[in-house]
């Protein structure tokens, strides 16, 4: 599955690497990014790290961000009644 980080670009956005696969091959590709970035591109390692110290990744700002979701769904009602019966 995909990381919630904003994928790391070598302009200095961003606060993560971004991959498909959650197996070995996923970890070893988001590895290689962050040692590849680390030593070639010292100056947007450390803007990273300073965005990720600054970045709030709390549950509590996720749990608000699921509320804001459920409140629109319950907003829009289904133009189909799931349950036919």
């Amino acid at each position: 599955p995909k990381q919630t980080e904003e994928e790391l670009s070598v302009e200095g956005h961003g606060t993560g690497w971004q991959f498909d696969s959650a197996d070995a091959e996923g970890l070893k590709f988001g590895l290689w990014n962050a040692l590849h970035t680390y030593k070639h591109y010292k100056d947007s390692w450390k803007k990273m790290m300073k965005r990720c110290m600054t970045t709030d990744f709390s549950w509590e700002l996720s749990a608000k961000k699921y509320e804001q979701i459920f409140e629109w769904a319950r907003m829009d009602s289904p133009s189909q009644n799931p349950w036919p019966f």
